[in-house]
């Protein structure tokens, strides 16, 4: 759908219109700055990580956080989603 995640300084993910180039939405959660921004599915499932040393789930046609994951002692700097359902970080 032309969906474009970015992920800022700001602790905000931003979600533009890839057509126009209008913002559409925020996302706010990450306490810190968000070091990236995964979309697996178009507007359905978000990932984002942050120097919080979490990984958080949003469904961003919605706005919504739906789930933060933890474990890291560190900076979340990368995530590979696998065809089977599992996520690596």
């Amino acid at each position: 759908d032309g969906t474009v995640y970015s992920a800022g300084v700001d602790s905000s993910i931003r979600v533009w219109s890839g057509i126009d180039g209008s913002s559409l939405r925020v996302l706010e959660g990450h306490p810190g700055a968000v070091v990236w921004a995964l979309a697996i599915t178009a507007d359905i499932t978000l990932f984002s990580g942050a120097n919080d040393n979490t990984i958080r789930v949003w469904a961003p046609a919605a706005g919504e956080l739906v789930r933060t994951l933890i474990g890291h002692t560190g900076v979340v700097v990368a995530l590979a989603v696998c065809t089977h359902g599992k996520l690596y970080s």
